[in-house]
């Protein structure tokens, strides 16, 4: 029998950075997703990415379950997130793993239970989450929940460029750096989080764009102030980045003409850096069981 796990895509966070000392992030989930598909076989078992091979073991080793029962389960992995680009893809191929492997083994885990377990093997994103949330990404805890968006979208910049997340904060200054924009970031979380508590679009949009620029001192993103000011002058609410990353975001509404905005981007240029323009919605996060109804294509 074959068991399925689907787990959404972010594009990047709406804040990332230093509160008292911690390090949180706030991601958001986008309509781009990830497929584990598990079953058990007695040979020719596809052993899968590294990363949600060890999620299986996790997940056994969570229920005093033998490790190796686990040699038998057959993994494959099927995504259209792109690699290396800050948009979750491993965070999304671990979540999906973990649920499919419960569904195997017939238990259950709450979404912080199974972020809490996911960053056991690499920092994890708060896309396992339902609501939007103020997150640890090295323990996996919810800080605080802040709700969900409603008819928002996101017109995402991805360059062909990436990034290795491992090596940016293996920087021996990163977390000085980080520390020196506490002040930044915590007034953009306190812009989030009443942004999202009203679906108040322009305060979450000025989290974003706050947040963006403060990461500035840690990787900087080429063109990102000329997409700020042409975001700002066509109406747009925001410009959110991958802080471990390379994608940038445009946070818009339903009732934006977003091709409009991406004709501008394309007039001045954005797009020989950034080649790839394109809009997804912004959704609730959280891990499926049930194949989301556009996931066919990548089946």
């Amino acid at each position: 029998m074959k068991y399925y796990g689907f787990c959404p895509a972010s594009c990047g966070e709406f804040v990332q950075g230093m509160v008292d000392g911690e390090e949180y992030l706030s991601s958001y989930a986008i309509d781009m997703y990830s497929v584990a598909m598990i079953e058990e076989k007695l040979g020719k078992v596809n052993v899968g990415p590294s990363k949600s091979r060890k999620a299986i073991e996790a997940v056994f080793k969570k229920f005093n379950l033998p490790i190796k029962d686990s040699k038998n389960i057959s993994l494959t992995i099927k995504s259209d997130i792109p690699v290396g680009k800050g948009m979750a893809s491993s965070t999304a191929d671990i979540g999906a793993t973990i649920v499919a492997t419960l569904d195997l083994i017939g238990r259950n885990l709450t979404s912080e239970e199974i972020s809490k377990l996911a960053s056991t093997i690499e920092p994890t994103d708060s896309t396992y989450i339902e609501n939007n949330c103020i997150f640890n990404p090295l323990s996996g805890e919810i800080v605080k929940n802040l709700g969900s968006i409603k008819d928002c979208r996101v017109i995402i910049l991805e360059p062909n460029k990436t990034l290795d997340t491992i090596k940016i904060r293996s920087n021996p200054n990163y977390r000085n750096i980080k520390l020196k924009n506490q002040d930044i970031i915590k007034e953009s979380f306190y812009l989030l989080e009443g942004g999202i508590k009203n679906n108040d679009l322009s305060n979450i949009g000025k989290a974003c764009t706050l947040s963006s620029l403060a990461n500035e001192n840690i990787d900087p993103k080429e063109g990102l102030k000329e997409i700020i000011n042409i975001s700002q002058n066509y109406g747009a609410y925001g410009v959110n980045i991958a802080h471990s990353g390379t994608v940038i975001g445009i946070i818009v509404d339903n009732y934006m003409n977003d091709n409009k905005l991406i004709d501008i981007l394309k007039t001045n240029k954005i797009h020989k850096t950034y080649n790839k323009i394109y809009t997804l919605d912004i959704i609730d996060g959280g891990i499926r069981r049930e194949p989301p109804w556009n996931i066919s294509k990548i089946l």
